[in-house]
């Protein structure tokens, strides 16, 4: 008897552990595009993720004496996914082996003068003012600046584009977004409806992100389009998803539905009340393969048979077309009528 309460202790210290270094590992590679190459320093924040992913290895090896054989395997399947994940990354951020002569860059120009297509007049509005958004405005664009700016508002480095801290807000990419920015970030949005489909999607100019990090978002429907990459998603509560991507983590979710075209099985850690469900008709993005939308692995649910935190979304209980082509085509800021229209309040 003694015995076996010892083993649960040592399953209950080595899953805190592991969970732990898991989100250690799943946070730097993350942040690894937004890590400049030169001197060396990328290269460094990889050899120490592959470090710790190697330790992770070998403790999930070490732990077989008294960690059942399905917890065995859960566990080995959450570091090969970190290992893939990794990978992915890497390869994506890997210099191109062709050389190509560039254009010249455009010579400075500020204000009103720069060009439309000019990705400084980002932030204009629709009616040709400039600033911040008022009640009853057009959608926003996230306005891009070299420096990043302050903790709260939308920003941009030469690797990233985000938006953070915003309420009640229509936000939308222009199509014609320059196609450098190849992170994405929403962090802290409530009662938004974002569209990031057009730049991402569009097969003339098509730019996916090479990855996108939803975090701490909630009563707020988003369109996020292509992304080559992952999707790391965590915190979110009451919004509607709807993504193309290679792969899509989901950490400390409720009551989120998830519209998806993923590659590999989509991944849930902490959740409850999620739901998942294939592509709206019209929404496709042209990527290859199967799509393994249902096929989700619940890490923390370690018994056999299904698990309670997710479910698929009945084909009766999916949005409809009609309201997605409302959510692509408002331009008018109407928040709470597009929400309402998803069951939101």
């Amino acid at each position: 008897m003694i015995n076996m309460a010892h083993q649960e202790d040592a399953k209950e210290r080595f899953y805190r552990n592991f969970r732990m270094q898991q989100a250690n590992i799943q946070e730097q590679i993350t942040h690894l595009p937004s890590i400049a190459p030169v001197a060396g320093e990328r290269q460094d924040a990889t050899e120490v993720i592959l470090t710790n992913i190697s330790r992770l290895t070998n403790d999930v090896r070490d732990a077989t004496h008294f960690l059942p054989a399905y917890d065995h395997r859960v566990y080995t399947d959450a570091v090969n996914t970190l290992r893939k994940e990794l990978d992915e990354t890497t390869a994506k951020l890997a210099p191109k082996s062709r050389f190509q002569f560039r254009p010249r860059p455009p010579a400075a120009v500020d204000g009103d003068d720069a060009p439309k297509s000019d990705s400084r007049r980002l932030v204009n509005n629709r009616d040709g003012t400039k600033g911040e958004k008022t009640n009853g405005q057009p959608p926003i664009s996230p306005p891009l600046s070299p420096g990043g700016g302050g903790s709260r508002g939308r920003s941009r480095s030469p690797r990233a584009i985000k938006v953070e801290g915003e309420r009640d807000a229509v936000i939308t990419l222009p199509a014609d977004h320059s196609r450098t920015s190849s992170v994405g970030q929403l962090i802290d949005l409530s009662s938004c409806v974002v569209n990031l489909c057009s730049p991402t999607v569009e097969a003339s100019r098509a730019a996916p992100f090479a990855s996108l990090m939803l975090k701490g978002v909630e009563k707020s429907v988003v369109v996020a389009g292509h992304v080559d990459g992952p999707v790391h998603v965590t915190g979110l509560k009451r919004c509607v998803v709807v993504v193309t991507a290679r792969q899509v983590r989901i950490h400390d979710c409720e009551e989120v539905d998830f519209y998806l075209w993923v590659r590999s099985e989509p991944i849930i850690e902490g959740c409850k009340g999620v739901r998942f469900a294939p592509l709206p008709e019209g929404m496709e993005t042209g990527a290859e393969g199967e799509n393994k939308w249902k096929e989700v692995k619940d890490f923390l649910w370690l018994k056999e048979g299904q698990s309670p935190n997710w479910g698929v979304l009945g084909e009766g209980e999916r949005v409809k077309g009609e309201v997605w082509r409302g959510v692509m085509g408002d331009e008018g800021g109407d928040v709470k009528g597009v929400l309402g229209r998803f069951g939101i309040a």
